[in-house]
């Protein structure tokens, strides 16, 4: 039986990887599983990454899809979720639409309230008592997230400790925005099963869709990593958010029920996903598809060298020329120079990046960036 040629290169314990995973399995696709440090050096990621510092990727062939925005979108583009009418034209467009806001909300505000309630700094005492801890408290990561985040001093882990208790004021708010965001599509649920007060059953999801969007799978990594971490404050509970834990058990159950029977997860090592990368660029690139165009004023062509990098954090650059260009992503072939990681193999991939949260600047052109 032949490996699924979607390759996942995650760590455990990832918010962010867990969404795609929930997306994998929402529309019940195989896929392949790489395991990787959630620190640098990751020697066997960087010939395909090129530096990009981000985790997850999604490798397909040669083909490098990076920020989990765009993987996202990218599967839905391969592989469309059966919506029914909600997949008819503008009201597709409509889905789309909202749900890229609300994995913004999810990515900027939900991740941050729940990152700022991590065990940052934890003693020797609680790293041994607890694997979460360990991490958190580990000088290794810290100095590797500071690096990250682009401070130039170490993170301050007795001031977040310290804020943490005012901070948990701003999860309640966000979760309360999710419980009011989920209570008319539960409702909904309830009155077609005809059993009011109880959710159960598929159905119910955040955007009124006839199968999870992702827009679901997007709220999905980050209560799972609120939920598994054990780091929930004290509020929440099914009593304070019934619509969110009723949605919560209906997404677990819906992608048991539906993810692929017999190769939901192939684990393979790194080498074997940097093979595939080797065997894909012999038959040159996979066409791309072609791009809707951008505004005039963008500047921005096919063909043109410039660099990438996020606006937010990580901004480790990655120089190539442009391949395809549209309003939504950037492909980019990179231009391989020095590796930062000490590898010498260079493999000719494809590198996609969204254009929201992404600088793209033109090579001569570094002062536009700042």
């Amino acid at each position: 039986m032949s490996k699924p040629e979607i390759i996942l290169h995650h760590y455990q314990g990832s918010p962010y990887a867990e969404k795609v995973v929930a997306a994998l399995r929402v529309k019940g696709l195989p896929w392949c599983s790489v395991a990787t440090s959630p620190m640098l050096p990751r020697p066997l990621l960087e010939p395909l990454t090129n530096g990009y510092r981000r985790i997850p990727v999604m490798q397909i062939g040669n083909q490098i899809f990076c920020d989990t925005a765009l993987i996202l979108k990218e599967l839905e583009k391969r592989y469309p979720s059966n919506n029914g009418g909600a997949a008819e034209g503008g009201a597709q467009a409509s889905v789309v639409g909202v749900s890229d806001m609300i994995a913004t909300w999810v990515d900027k505000q939900l991740f941050a309230n729940i990152r700022d309630q991590m065990p940052w700094g934890a003693s020797p005492e609680e790293q041994k008592a607890n694997p979460l801890a360990a991490v958190f408290g580990s000088a290794a990561f810290l100095a590797d997230r500071s690096q990250l985040s682009g401070g130039s001093k170490p993170i301050n882990t007795e001031a977040i400790r310290r804020a943490q208790p005012l901070l948990v004021d701003q999860l309640a708010s966000n979760l309360d925005t999710l419980e009011k965001t989920l209570q008319g599509p539960q409702e909904q649920l309830r009155q077609q099963q005809g059993v009011r007060g109880q959710g159960v059953g598929e159905g119910g999801w955040i955007l009124n869709t006839l199968t999870p969007s992702m827009a679901d799978c997007s709220v999905y990594g980050m209560v799972w990593w609120l939920m598994t971490t054990k780091r929930a404050p004290e509020f929440v509970t099914p009593l304070a958010f019934p619509c969110l834990f009723a949605w919560w058990g209906q997404m677990n159950a819906y992608m048991k029920k539906h993810r692929h029977p017999t190769q939901d997860q192939v684990k393979i090592s790194g080498e074997d996903a940097l093979q595939v990368a080797r065997d894909a660029q012999k038959g040159g690139y996979v066409s791309t598809g072609d791009g809707e165009g951008v505004h005039e004023a963008e500047r921005r062509r096919v063909g043109e060298l410039v660099t990438v990098s996020p606006n937010d954090y990580g901004k480790v650059p990655v120089k190539g020329r442009i391949v395809v260009i549209t309003k939504e992503r950037v492909c980019i072939r990179p231009e391989h120079g020095p590796s930062q990681q000490g590898h010498v193999e260079k493999i000719e991939v494809l590198m996609h990046f969204p254009r929201n949260g992404y600088v793209i600047v033109p090579v001569g052109n570094v002062k536009a960036a700042l």
